[in-house]
């Protein structure tokens, strides 16, 4: 199977970071990869626990971390088969599959897994700031990530949404976050669980304020995407948030290569939804959390008519689940 050549590279840093070990025994297991999101970003960490857990657990399968601009980059490199897994942002999923906005066609080698967490929009700013509400980034200088990412392509709907003019910026969400620091950049989005590794790193060095993202603008948000819904982010998740904020959020599945074998499907979800599984990614990033509460999520799947991967549906089968019917 094809993966992107930096992707052992960062398979074994991040193995490395979470304590793992490979055996050169395993060398002839099936290599596959799964495609998340750069350093700064939860996918990146959320996807690279699931790397590390089925390279170490799993005899037959050996997954790599790819490192990506994000979201919408996943879906195609699932489409072309270049990545066998990957992070499954639902409103991108549901465009993907309908051939719209930035996916020029139907895709047809997209299929579902199961469920890995779900992300909130974060409006990251200096507690000393100002900046209170999304009007108030008019003329600021804001990241709105990289392109190709989820991130990039909800903060473009909401300034769109808001009616605001700013000084868009596409950096990486670790490097925003030090420029916020350094008062180079007023503002930085990032659809992400709680907490998000980036918007952890410039709440440790000084206290922030995240905008909440509701009235019209989260309304007219909710309206562009059925996979959209109201959620909040709890107070004290960071430093300098004393109240709870209000801003919208969405299901981040895994998603799966339609045309990658039954076996394999299965293997992976057996490990991912194990016991074993399950207590060792809540401790990579305990955003996987939101993830097992709506497993399987088979019904979420189905309202955007994405096909269960046959592997996957075995495995949620024999785990006592019915396929919603369609």
């Amino acid at each position: 199977m094809k993966y992107l050549k930096n992707a052992a590279i960062a398979a074994v840093a991040f193995t490395l970071a979470v304590g793992l070990s490979f055996s050169g025994a395993e060398a002839a297991r099936i290599k596959t990869s799964v495609a998340g999101a750069a350093p700064g970003a939860a996918a990146y960490v959320i996807w690279g626990g699931l790397a590390a857990l089925v390279s170490k657990e799993s005899k037959t399968v050996e997954m790599s971390n790819l490192t990506t601009r994000g979201a919408v980059e996943d879906i195609r490199l699932v489409e072309n088969g270049k990545a066998e897994f990957a992070l499954g942002v639902a409103t991108l999923v549901d465009l993907a599959l309908k051939g719209k906005k930035m996916f020029k066609k139907p895709y047809k080698n997209v299929c579902g897994f199961g469920p890995g967490t779900v992300s909130q929009f974060h409006i990251a700013v200096r507690k000393d700031s100002g900046i209170k509400t999304v009007a108030d980034l008019n003329g600021k200088r804001v990241s709105f990530a990289r392109r190709g990412s989820s991130t990039h392509f909800m903060t473009r709907t909401v300034v769109g949404l808001a009616g605001i003019k700013v000084r868009e910026e596409n950096l990486n969400w670790n490097v925003a976050a030090d420029a916020i620091k350094d008062g180079r950049l007023d503002a930085f989005t990032i659809p992400n669980p709680v907490p998000s590794p980036a918007v952890l790193k410039l709440a440790t060095s000084l206290p922030i304020t995240l905008v909440p993202l509701d009235g019209k603008v989260g309304d007219g948000l909710l309206k562009s995407n059925a996979a959209y819904f109201k959620t909040t982010i709890v107070k004290n998740a960071y430093n300098g948030v004393d109240k709870p904020v209000p801003t919208i959020g969405y299901a981040a599945w895994t998603i799966v290569g339609c045309n990658v074998p039954n076996d394999v499907v299965y293997e992976v979800a057996r490990i991912n939804f194990s016991k074993k599984g399950r207590e060792f990614l809540l401790k990579v990033h305990k955003g996987w959390a939101s993830g097992f509460v709506t497993a399987p999520d088979l019904k979420g799947m189905a309202a955007i008519n994405l096909k269960v991967h046959p592997g996957a549906a075995r495995y949620w089968k024999d785990v006592g689940n019915k396929l919603p019917m369609k």
